[in-house]
């Protein structure tokens, strides 16, 4: 198996967005450049919606402008409800506010007054504002994704696949999000963080720092699962998280059925103490190469049992139906074909009761 073994950087994904606005005597100016501008880095843009389908959003921006008071109004985009005038607190020339909004997209209004009299109005469509669902992937290869088989063409206004670095692929998490926004109209938010060459017990050995020996992965750094855990643990905490989609299997064939099931649950359970959520759920895919040799069995054996055991843990894709030629250009990594499927596969499991069986992480800071 071709595999590919990136440098862990937390680079953040930033989007730009764009609209035409005709611009009259009642109507916000669209352009932020200037006189008003929001602080990316102190505020919270994107965050996990909560049981009761919504967000606490958290705004912090700067004007060039003389001002004594500021308002936002936050213009629903996709689904959510466009809010009333909201109070900005201000401080020098520095505004920023904490608001609770229903699931969906939003562009921020910002209105600037001198005393009594409106010095700026200004619809800031580059600097959106996004209450859905935000998730995290462990996996290998077929996680992380391999070029030249990436799947771009989807919504990046409101799906956000926040990768390893520029050089990574989105595989099909990009599609996946794609599909999830259009039936659930709120962004979805996807930190891909599949590791390629990686195993369930290495995953659940790097995690509590357990010896193993491997040409790829240097134990002594707990890697490969330190590469996730300094991406969610720089991340959680200000976006939230609903739940870890996983893909393992295809390296697991020369691993004991007993080490597949035990250091998957050491890896869940120590990810729900490092973000201290015992209720945080796992989606594991079914992942094997789905060929029903007698290399494969254990392993398909052994995500049985972890599926019907291990608690919080849901099914996640069927993704060991996606075979053959047709869809796998080596006989394990997807092609164009199979990435397309597995993203369908992901898709369809995403019923909507499933949200209300998952206790979501919402944003602490």
């Amino acid at each position: 198996m071709f595999y590919r073994f990136l440098t862990f950087l937390a680079i953040p994904l930033c989007l730009s967005l764009f609209i035409s606005c005709q611009k009259e005597e009642n109507n916000p100016s669209s352009n932020q450049q200037g006189n008003i501008q929001i602080d990316a880095s102190n505020s919270r843009t994107f965050v996990q919606r909560d049981l009761n389908n919504q967000g606490k959003i958290v705004l912090v921006g700067q004007s060039s402008l003389s001002f004594t008071s500021a308002q936002v109004k936050f213009k629903n985009v996709l689904g959510g409800k466009e809010s009333d005038w909201l109070n900005l607190s201000k401080e020098g020339a520095q505004f920023k506010g904490e608001f609770s909004l229903q699931a969906g997209g939003y562009y921020p209004e910002i209105k600037l007054m001198q005393d009594s009299k409106t010095v700026s109005d200004t619809l800031l469509t580059q600097s959106p504002f996004k209450v859905g669902e935000v998730f995290a992937v462990i996996g290998h290869s077929l996680a992380e994704g391999q070029p030249p088989y990436e799947l771009t063409d989807y919504d990046n206004k409101w799906c956000e696949i926040v990768k390893y670095s520029e050089n990574n692929v989105v595989a099909f998490w990009g599609r996946l999000a794609d599909k999830l926004k259009n039936r659930y109209q709120v962004p979805i938010r996807i930190y891909s963080t599949g590791i390629g060459g990686s195993t369930s017990e290495q995953w659940g050995k790097s995690a509590l720092g357990l010896a193993f020996s491997s040409t790829l992965f240097d134990w002594q750094k707990r890697y490969p699962y330190s590469f996730f855990e300094n991406r969610i643990l720089s991340e959680v905490p200000k976006s939230g998280l609903r739940a870890v989609l996983v893909i393992h299997g295809e390296n697991d064939a020369t691993t004991s059925m007993d080490n597949i099931i035990k250091y998957t649950g050491v890896y869940m359970d120590y990810t729900r103490e490092i973000l201290q959520s015992k209720n945080l759920s796992f989606m594991l895919a079914r992942s094997n190469r789905g060929l029903n040799k007698t290399e494969d069995l254990h392993v398909q054996e052994a995500q049985n049992i972890m599926l019907k055991t291990l608690p919080n843990v849901i099914e996640g894709a069927n993704l060991q139906s996606v075979v053959g030629a047709g869809f796998r250009w080596d006989g394990t990594h997807f092609n164009f074909a199979g990435l397309e499927e597995a993203a369908r596969k992901w898709d369809i499991v995403f019923d909507p009761k499933l949200f209300s069986q998952m206790t979501p992480i919402l944003r602490s800071r």
